[in-house]
């Protein structure tokens, strides 16, 4: 049989991971993606570091999607956000 815990009994950490952290019983800290405009291209950022530059919008969106396919396909977590 399977027991759940309440939120009540979960500590801080278990509920609300932090990057960095190991063994918490929910550690699944998405992988942040940022599209901005720069000039005639488009910076992409992997969490804070610099990933790449592209000629449209619609290059940075899709390699950033394809990235975050692989991300979820390894039962990871990834986020999108156009600056």
């Amino acid at each position: 049989m399977t027991y759940q815990l309440s939120s009540a009994l979960l500590g801080w950490d278990d509920i609300w991971p932090t990057a960095g952290e190991t063994h918490l019983a929910h550690e699944n800290v998405p992988v942040r993606f940022r599209i901005l405009p720069r000039c005639a291209g488009w910076e992409v950022f992997r969490g804070k570091a610099f990933w790449g530059i592209f000629s449209s919008r619609a290059e940075a969106n899709d390699s950033v999607r394809a990235a975050m396919v692989e991300i979820f396909a390894s039962g990871g977590a990834a986020q999108l956000r156009f600056t």
